[in-house]
């Protein structure tokens, strides 16, 4: 991770505890000087980006922009970045593991 004293979008530790003490985990993307801030997307925002699966990256945009808490604005406004951070969608939605069977 870069330098985070100088970071564009570096939140206080005060507002990232308050993030972790309302949403639990959050998750951040980093690039080129820049940090961003997300959450995990809820049911309702994710049944939405997935209706938007043929077109892979208004996906991505729309998980980050729903699932944004603050800092740098770049991952959602810039293509560069934004295919930077797809892979936090990984992180943000993770399936558990089942194992199916029949009795």
């Amino acid at each position: 991770m870069e330098d985070s004293k100088t970071m564009v979008g570096q939140a206080a530790p005060e507002q990232i505890e308050a993030w972790k003490k309302r949403h639990g985990a959050i998750y951040t993307a980093t690039a080129e000087n820049h940090i961003a801030y997300f959450r995990k997307p809820t049911r309702k925002e994710l049944s939405y980006a997935m209706r938007l699966h043929d077109d892979s990256l208004a996906m991505t945009e729309t998980v980050l922009k729903q699932c944004y808490l603050g800092g740098s604005t770049v991952f959602y406004e810039e293509v560069e970045f934004m295919l930077g951070a797809a892979g936090l969608i990984e992180k943000l939605v993770v399936a558990k593991k089942a194992e199916v069977g029949e009795l």
